[in-house]
């Protein structure tokens, strides 16, 4: 949004909206009663999510992405506790090219995180989402998963689906 009549944009100063946000985001306090509307529009802009396989089995993965740590740390905290999950570790994506300037912080669920995920957002069926992205979550609860047990065996990246990595 841009605006540029000098009242209105006193008026919105005023009312704690600040320019160049993108850059100053602060960590946003969100009542419970409307967490979950304001995660799904944080989602529907800034969020992503994907249907893949992992050795022949379905696998489900949503993020979110910002520029402000402090906002996305506090978010995480707020969001996995109302989830009733473990926090997620914030991922720092370095720009690789030149014509990318800014740092990106992430943050990934996976499965039954994300099926939490899902139902907190849409679970009151509400009137304002994405449809794209709500079809996504839909098309994953259709999909048959094989009945299986997490072996130790290592993925592409070199972590192992049951075990923990101690520090």
């Amino acid at each position: 949004i841009q605006v540029g009549h000098q009242e209105i944009c006193k008026d919105l100063i005023n009312l704690g909206i600040f320019p160049r946000k993108t850059y100053n985001l602060n960590p946003i306090r969100v009542s419970d009663q409307y967490f979950p509307d304001f995660v799904r529009g944080f989602f529907d802009g800034d969020g992503s999510v994907y249907i893949y396989t992992v050795n022949n089995t379905p696998q489900i993965k949503s993020s979110f992405v910002s520029t402000s740590l402090p906002f996305i740390n506090e978010f995480n905290e707020q969001l996995c506790r109302t989830l009733g999950i473990a926090s997620k570790t914030i991922h720092r994506n370095v720009p690789q090219e030149a014509m990318e300037k800014m740092v990106q912080y992430s943050i990934c669920f996976y499965i039954n995180d994300c099926e939490k995920f899902a139902e907190f957002m849409y679970g009151n069926n509400p009137t304002l989402y994405l449809l794209r992205k709500r079809q996504i979550f839909e098309e994953w609860k259709s999909i048959k998963r094989r009945h299986y047990i997490k072996q130790n065996y290592p993925s592409k990246i070199g972590w192992h689906l049951n075990q923990r990595v101690l520090a």
